[in-house]
């Protein structure tokens, strides 16, 4: 099969477009022929080797967190999934990923791909989607009625976000610069503060319940917005965290929240997005031996970018 793999930790260029033998799979797991896989921030972080202790991988590494495809083959504890399903996943991190033609994939991370969108699109949800969903709703709590900020709201993961902070019924603020002012307006945004622009604590005219951060600030920075929140509120950060001393000072919560796979979530995501209350953000497609010219705009992307793999399953 062709994939895009590395052999060690570096800069783009260690990304490599090449054969690499089709995977094998164990009782418990499905090979999923791949329609797309996704380009995730911590993409980039793995293959620079920043996670190397964490997240320990095993050169030629292939990346690509989230995946699209149809099971071609499943081992024989695999229940509630046949060959031919259309399926979406998220992958384990460390494991080799989606940007190859075949993928192993843990079935019980597996389920079936929302059908009111075409299947590659929907790699471009699992990642974000769960990170949204734990972050908003296990970890922040978010009811109905509530107020709710969402730093960088117009990115892969807070364009999802705002749709489920919406969905639940919660009035959405939201930063991001100003080219993608309109596209948050259409996924419902209450209100839009221009980040590069305007301060947050002078656009609000009430604290709010909740603070889900998506936006790579200093943990100092994310500190600064507790003042923020209504006493009682809490403060998800998907990236550096704010000092919880200080939160615990202040009456209110800060929690660091890492993404879990989570096939129950990923379901109900999937359910939404066929109930049209979610619409993926797809800002660029690449094909996949386009991805390390992806790698080298990271930072500077917004929304998701789809890398395909087989647009014709």
């Amino acid at each position: 099969m062709k994939a895009v793999r590395y052999h060690e930790f570096g800069e783009p260029d260690v990304l490599q477009f090449e054969d690499a033998p089709i995977p094998s799979i164990a009782s418990d797991e499905v090979l999923i022929k791949v329609a797309a896989t996704t380009f995730n921030p911590a993409d980039a972080y793995i293959r620079m080797g920043y996670f190397k202790n964490l997240l320990p991988v095993e050169f030629p590494f292939i990346p690509g967190m989230d995946v699209s495809g149809v099971i071609e083959k499943k081992g024989d504890l695999v229940k509630g999934l046949k060959v031919g399903d259309e399926v979406f996943s998220l992958l384990e991190m460390n494991r080799n990923g989606g940007a190859a033609e075949y993928v192993a994939a843990k079935a019980v991370n597996v389920v079936i791909a929302p059908q009111s969108i075409c299947l590659p699109d929907a790699a471009s949800i699992p990642s974000g989607g769960l990170t949204a969903w734990q972050g908003l709703f296990e970890h922040g709590d978010l009811q109905q009625g509530q107020r709710v900020l969402i730093t960088a709201a117009a990115g892969g993961v807070g364009s999802i976000a705002t749709q489920l902070a919406k969905w639940k019924g919660a009035y959405v603020i939201g930063t991001s610069s100003e080219r993608s002012f309109s596209k948050l307006k259409e996924l419902g945004a209450d209100q839009i503060i221009n980040y590069k622009s305007e301060k947050i604590p002078y656009k609000l005219d009430e604290k709010v319940d909740l603070i889900f951060n998506l936006s790579p600030l200093s943990s100092d920075d994310v500190t600064s917005l507790l003042g923020l929140l209504k006493e009682g509120g809490t403060l998800v950060s998907a990236l550096n965290p704010a000092d919880e001393n200080k939160a615990k000072e202040m009456g209110v919560n800060a929690i660091r929240m890492g993404v879990k796979r989570n096939a129950g979530q990923l379901s109900q995501i999937a359910e939404l997005v066929n109930n049209y209350d979610i619409k993926p953000y797809i800002t660029e497609r690449v094909t996949l031996n386009q991805l390390a010219s992806v790698h080298k705009k990271a930072g500077q992307t917004h929304g998701k970018v789809l890398i395909l793999v087989n647009d014709k399953i």
